[in-house]
């Protein structure tokens, strides 16, 4: 039997979701990548009963341990599975930064009660089990694959619009129009500033019912800016056009509804990088993750005047998804 597992899942960039409109063919979507350097390393070791540790610099509150833990049992009776664990989280960003770390942990932790209670895994069951990816593909997609992953979400039924992590589960999965690796040259800065708000769940749902429905005019943007832009860019390694297409997609009104939300410390911090030599500055999810990219990001750190606890971090291309490791 497995008495111990080890999955490391990377971090994930969100460029933007789709269809928000709540009046087109579909609903939801949207479109990211996935990234070295900011991984969520969790283990999984044999236990009576759910325990989580966690040492990670910034952690996760006692009210979501909790969640996370009624989670759990709501799995286990649902499938009557018997080997618990205990988690600990080794290491990873914090939670709530524009990273996708609680859509890594919910998948990890499904992969593990598997392992556990020896069930073969299916991918799509894993998803559909972890109750993620009912808004975007982008985050259940890269865990298991990286690169870029670009979905149509789901056909428009008038669902409520809502962040994945508000929903009971997805009944139907998005659906991915492509799944692309990146460059592996390609570099892409990331800064998480020390001041920058870091948007709760309570947060990110009162953001999506002041916010939707969008004008459909600006879906159409996001998706010309993401298939003909970012997706045809990166089949061909077209640096150039790729960074063009991130910042366009920074004007769409949903985009711009993100970048409000956030304190104006990002959008100070935005225009600076901008100055420094960054070719494109975005946004990651609701953030405050912010990540850029250059022919030379070196002279952009280099212009850099950050504060000293400014998270900051030169990643690459991932595009393999998460690791396990069984003992």
């Amino acid at each position: 039997m497995s008495e111990r597992i080890k999955i490391t899942a990377p971090g994930r960039i969100h460029v933007n979701l789709f269809d928000m409109s709540n009046s087109g063919y579909r609903q939801n979507g949207g479109i990211g990548f996935c990234i070295t350097g900011l991984d969520t390393i969790i283990e999984f070791v044999a236990c009576k009963d759910f325990k989580i540790i966690d040492n990670r610099t910034v952690g996760y509150s006692d009210r979501e341990n909790d969640a996370l833990i009624n989670f759990l049992e709501r799995l286990y009776a649902s499938r009557a599975y018997v080997q618990k664990f205990c988690l600990t989280f080794l290491s990873g960003p914090a939670p709530h930064s524009g990273f996708g770390t609680g859509t890594s942990t919910r998948l990890a932790c499904v992969e593990a009660a598997y392992h556990f209670n020896h069930v073969d895994l299916d991918i799509k069951q894993v998803v559909l089990a972890s109750g993620r990816g009912g808004t975007s593909g982008v985050g259940v997609n890269t865990y298991f694959s990286g690169g870029m992953s670009i979905d149509l979400g789901v056909k428009s039924t008038g669902l409520q619009l809502a962040p994945s992590s508000a929903r009971q589960g997805p009944s139907i999965l998005p659906t991915q129009i492509l799944s692309l690796p990146l460059p592996i040259s390609w570099q892409v800065g990331v800064i998480v500033a020390p001041k920058a708000y870091r948007i709760s769940a309570e947060d990110e749902i009162s953001f999506f019912k002041r916010t939707c429905p969008v004008d459909p005019l600006s879906v159409h943007q996001s998706i010309y800016h993401a298939m003909s832009g970012m997706a045809c860019s990166a089949i061909e390694s077209d640096f150039d056009t790729f960074c063009s297409a991130i910042n366009a997609m920074q004007g769409v009104e949903w985009k711009e509804a993100e970048w409000r939300a956030q304190a104006d410390i990002l959008t100070e911090l935005r225009k600076t990088l901008h100055e420094a030599g960054a070719k494109c500055v975005g946004l990651s999810s609701l953030g405050p993750a912010i990540y850029f990219m250059s022919d030379d990001l070196d002279a952009v750190f280099a212009n850099l005047n950050l504060a000293s606890d400014c998270l900051l971090a030169r990643c690459f291309p991932n595009n393999s998804g998460r690791t396990l490791e069984i003992d």
